[in-house]
């Protein structure tokens, strides 16, 4: 089957034979390979025991169906090299169900992105903006996974600089030194850990004092100019969904799809106490109400990336929408970008 990915690649038709097995696996592998092959512009004669394949005169994109079958997934990948084979521009392609290669090889697509090489500019990001409390960690972590992609939760980032300075007794008002912890962040995400210098401080990040922390260490310009790379180094192969308070207005600002996201104090009161009551934290809903207020007037009014919506964004008030329908509203409503997204979401390797 890797023979078959491999003859888009060649000069002249390629012909298999003596593969009748081919019809009886988890698919018919054989019916399978020729309609896939075909999206992509290539020419397909096959029949009972055989397969033959002139490479495409010119390339399309396509997106390609698996048949929950591994080994379609995995060969099907290679066809993401079309400009090797002089394809231009490069065309995009998708894989549907990527999972399927759990079956042999759960890693098979990371392994493959540690391999190639993309243009930064060629990966497509998804930005999630909004207030706090908003739900836009929890709708850009959902939509990330339906996708595929990769996810950057900002506020981490920050509610981790916030801790590292705490750890190294820097105060919150001495700017200077929160950029210099900013610059020497180490932090790594892996899966619901979240690493800093090693240690999983997590459940550290999520509490009450640690988010007020990073919401003063946020209005500092020094530290957010120190993160600013640090943010931009998330955007990898597949493609990267953001979310923070001003990934679509500063850090991603050509990204095809933003998303700002709200709902109304009261709401996003109710939300945070029943979130703080779940974990056994005792809580006003009162205060909570008046401490999110506090931090929207502080997010709005800062001089350096003030919390605003793109011009171009997608503004989607979740007050009384399930996380599900929140994603597919993102899913169906942005229009052209996210049919773009739909399009995009596959490596483009250089």
């Amino acid at each position: 089957m890797t023979l078959a990915v491999m003859a888009l690649y060649a000069t002249g038709t390629t012909r298999l034979t003596g593969i009748a097995s081919w019809r009886v696996k988890e698919t018919d592998r054989i019916a399978a390979m020729a309609a896939e092959l075909r999206k992509l512009g290539a020419g397909v004669v096959e029949g009972d025991d055989f397969i033959e394949i002139s490479p495409p005169r010119v390339w399309r994109a396509a997106t390609i169906e698996t048949y929950d079958d591994h080994r379609m997934a995995m060969c099907l990948s290679l066809a993401a090299f079309n400009p090797l084979a002089g394809a231009r521009p490069a065309q995009p392609l998708r894989i549907l169900d990527p999972r399927c290669v759990a079956k042999t090889f759960p890693d098979y697509f990371e392994a493959l992105f540690d391999l190639v090489r993309a243009d930064v500019d060629d990966l497509p990001v998804i930005t999630i903006d909004g207030p706090s409390a908003s739900g836009k960690g929890t709708l850009a972590a959902a939509l990330a996974r339906r996708l595929g992609w990769q996810f950057l939760d900002s506020g981490a980032v920050y509610r981790a600089t916030a801790l590292a300075a705490h750890r190294a007794r820097v105060s919150l008002d001495d700017e200077p030194g929160l950029a210099a912890v900013a610059a020497n962040l180490d932090l790594h995400f892996d899966g619901t850990r979240i690493l800093l210098n090693g240690e999983d401080v997590a459940t550290e990040l999520r509490q009450e004092s640690t988010g007020a922390a990073a919401s003063r260490v946020s209005g500092w310009p020094a530290v957010r100019g120190a993160l600013h790379a640090l943010q931009l180094s998330f955007r990898r192969v597949p493609g990267l969904v953001a979310d923070g308070r001003d990934m679509g207005t500063v850090v991603f600002p050509l990204a095809p799809l933003k998303v700002f996201l709200t709902a109304s104090a009261a709401e996003r009161a109710q939300r945070r106490h029943k979130q703080l009551i779940s974990k056994g934290i005792q809580a006003s809903i009162a205060d909570l109400r008046t401490d999110i207020e506090a931090r929207d007037a502080r997010d709005q009014s800062r001089v350096t990336a003030p919390l605003k919506a793109a011009e171009d964004a997608l503004r989607l008030d979740n007050s009384a929408l399930g996380i599900d329908e929140s994603v597919d509203m993102c899913w169906v409503g942005g229009g052209s970008a996210t049919r773009w997204t739909r399009v995009r979401p596959a490596e483009a390797p250089a």
